[in-house]
């Protein structure tokens, strides 16, 4: 297949590899959802076949409403045959940031389509659209089963984690010109029938040094709401980023509300637990997310801010969590959650509470 055509181009909405944008409207269910279906269906079996699971695919409904968000631009493109979907990107990244901001994209092609330039057409796409919005730096996401494959194998600047020289995906990220900048370990947890054993971990953690944890569900308390935010905002910074470029997030208030309503609007739930320093600062949080239909939760961003490390925070914060979790939804059955590979005291904790590798995520950077 010939280059893309630019987004928006006049390439007919069902002829052979017919490449067009995938709109989000604000439901489903109607002839204009219809794309969005087909992608979120698309995405699924995509999912399914790289990580072995479908635990983190997104519904159409999800992402209809997930797609109006004030803060994250979002473009998806398509290439269609006879109206059926067989390759897909998706991109997003921070509006507020006009200059500089990377534009995050992960790309898919239908097994029996592979080996036909697809990839390289939606992924020309969504690279061209992020240009035309002042993006030049573009980051492109791989996911990958764990293996002990031998062979050569590529390695990011940070970490012991690599990835198989030969497989499709590192081999079609290199061919575009992208380095290998960062990996991420996805692991699971098995939490079903374990509150007892979690509430024992969580006293025996516990410690009277001055911080104190405070858990929500959805809705941040209000005494906590800019402190919360102000925390938030430092994720990324403070975060390892390996050699990734990643862009910062400026969180408010008004950005806090915004990311609850939403995920309530989409049938997600937020547990949330705090460490309070003695000011009534933020000292660090944790954030369990349970998308609707799913048989397990994922741990979001967990974070502990510079100066109140060395207290055994991130311990004590997750413990809460997973009791909050094990209590009041005792019907998931594992945890997921992704660490940078360099992050060696986060994953020290996982693997301490018993969480155990399943799949690689891969952040590949150009430009």
């Amino acid at each position: 297949m010939s280059a893309a055509p630019r987004p928006g181009g006049a390439a007919p909405a069902d002829g052979p590899g017919a490449l067009r944008a995938i709109r989000s409207p604000d439901r489903i269910g109607i002839p204009e959802s219809a794309d969005l279906e087909a992608y979120a269906e698309f995405a699924r079996r995509i999912q399914l076949e790289t990580t072995g699971t479908d635990e983190f695919s997104y519904s159409a409904a999800e992402l209809a409403v997930l797609g109006g968000d004030p803060y994250l631009e979002r473009r998806r493109f398509g290439v269609f045959e006879g109206g059926r979907l067989i390759a897909a990107a998706a991109a997003w990244w921070e509006r507020e940031q006009a200059d500089g901001a990377p534009m995050i994209t992960m790309v898919g092609v239908d097994p029996g389509h592979r080996r036909r330039g697809l990839g390289g057409a939606v992924l020309e796409a969504v690279e061209a659209s992020a240009r035309d919005a002042g993006r030049e730096t573009t980051l492109l996401i791989s996911e990958h089963r764990t293996d002990d494959g031998s062979g050569e194998r590529i390695r990011p600047p940070q970490g012991e984690a690599s990835l198989p020289a030969d497989a499709p995906a590192v081999r079609f990220a290199r061919s575009r010109g992208y380095r290998l900048g960062q990996l991420l370990v996805a692991s699971a947890l098995p939490v079903a029938g374990r509150a007892a054993h979690f509430r024992g971990l969580a006293r025996h953690a516990a410690r009277d040094d001055g911080y104190r944890l405070e858990a929500w569900r959805e809705r941040t308390p209000d005494e906590h709401l800019d402190a919360f935010a102000a925390a938030r905002s430092q994720m990324v910074a403070e975060a390892p980023s390996g050699g990734v470029d990643f862009a910062d997030e400026h969180w408010d208030a008004a950005r806090i509300r915004d990311d609850e309503a939403r995920a309530t609007k989409a049938g997600r739930t937020h547990l949330t637990v705090a460490a309070i320093a003695a000011d009534g600062e933020v000292a660090g949080f944790t954030i369990l997310t349970l998308a609707p239909g799913k048989h397990g939760a994922y741990q979001d961003d967990t974070l502990v801010l510079g100066p109140h490390r060395g207290h055994g925070l991130g311990m004590r914060m997750k413990l809460a969590n997973l009791v909050a979790l094990t209590e009041t939804a005792p019907e998931r059955t594992s945890v997921y959650t992704w660490n940078a590979d360099e992050n060696g005291p986060m994953l020290a904790i996982n693997r301490g509470l018993g969480f155990r590798p399943h799949s690689i995520q891969a952040t590949w950077q150009r430009g």
